[in-house]
């Protein structure tokens, strides 16, 4: 009889799982310049399975705005991926600029679901899009469903806020909603936008003196990076939110985690700011093993390559002692200067796409 994976109870964990099982994964090349890749069950035959979501327009080049990106199901044969979407999903449009994908189970049927966080044309007047989510039928198949909430949501974690065994979506959104906010689950896997749970600095930082938790810099809040993830052992989930970190020209928002009051309320009195480098301000990732904070973060001049090179940096929480314990240099075989994604595997962190080739000691 096969056994289905366990879907966990966050989407961070259901990605540090899936790391832990597989390590890091060689990308199709039709994905492998992409950002919205996960890995599940999603075919329920007891083995991870891969979903991904293309980026096929031109953010320089208006005329593609209405060139919408694909949704597609793989599955490992003899050690490569091969795509069946087709076993899965009729529907496979998707957003025009998807930035991640998350894992959780959205409809409480104990399968796998999809959420895909997406931003839109990436250029001003950065209009925002609707999200997607995918949800299981008692099929097998998934069906694709366009939440009608307009966002420029950056990032996405999902996990139960609510106590009430269903994961709801915490987005970021720096140009339509202009904070973070949580999508609440309507136990069915439908979503309602809400604003209570985060912390008042956030809204008095939107509409007053739009000074980042550090006081330094104007402007919108530069906040690109979300998690939901239990620091404390407490069984809430905190929010880890981050993205520009200050520096002397531009960023505001270094990384932070909220803590979770046990009630799903966040506030600025509840934080820790976590140390961050002027030389890599621009945190993309987290991971949390032992007990430390792994971060992948870039530099970020807003110059002609706005996204320079990559470190990643082992923070201890408790006592603020920050290492760099992997930098590149150079471009990756892929021919990127800056890293993405990051997962724990077998007491390293690793890059989850290989064409990085980056695994570094815990």
């Amino acid at each position: 009889m096969t056994v289905p994976i366990p879907v966990l109870k966050s989407s961070y964990e259901n990605k540090a799982a899936a790391g832990e099982s597989i390590g890091a994964q060689t990308l199709p090349s039709e994905v492998a310049a992409g950002n919205a890749v996960a890995f599940a069950d999603f075919f329920q035959d007891g083995t991870y399975s891969m979903v991904t979501h293309t980026l096929e327009y031109n953010s320089q080049d208006p005329s593609t705005a209405s060139k919408f990106g694909h949704i597609h199901f793989w599955q490992k044969v003899n050690g490569t991926w091969v795509d069946h979407t087709s076993t899965l999903l009729a529907n496979n449009t998707g957003c025009l600029h998807p930035r991640k994908a998350v894992v959780a189970d959205f409809n409480g049927d104990g399968k796998p679901d999809i959420f895909f966080a997406c931003h839109g044309f990436d250029a001003s007047p950065f209009s925002g899009e609707q999200p997607h989510v995918l949800l299981s039928q008692p099929d097998g198949t998934y069906k694709n469903v366009t939440i009608p909430v307009t966002c420029y949501c950056h990032s996405a974690s999902a996990a139960d806020i609510h106590g009430n065994g269903y994961a709801d979506v915490l987005v970021t959104d720096q140009f339509v909603q202009k904070t973070p906010f949580f999508f609440t689950n309507n136990k069915d896997g439908t979503f309602n936008s809400d604003f209570s749970h985060f912390p008042k600095v956030i809204n008095a930082y939107q509409s007053n003196g739009q000074q980042g938790i550090t006081g330094s810099n104007t402007g919108l809040p530069e906040i690109f990076t979300s998690e939901l993830i239990d620091f404390s052992g407490t069984g809430h989930f905190d929010a880890f939110l981050a993205g520009n970190a200050p520096d002397n020209s531009f960023g505001n928002w270094p990384p932070t985690i909220f803590k979770n009051d046990g009630s799903g309320v966040y506030s600025a009195s509840n934080a820790t700011v976590l140390p961050y480098s002027q030389q890599y301000q621009t945190t993309l990732d987290i991971v949390y093993q032992g007990g430390f904070v792994y971060l992948t973060a870039v530099q970020d001049t807003y110059s002609s390559n706005p996204y320079g090179f990559s470190n990643i940096v082992k923070i201890n929480p408790a006592t603020m002692a920050s290492t760099q314990i992997y930098a590149n240099t150079a471009n990756f075989s892929n021919g990127r200067t800056w890293l993405n994604w990051i997962v724990p595997n077998n007491g390293h962190i690793t890059s989850l796409d290989t064409t990085y080739g980056v695994s570094v000691s815990q």
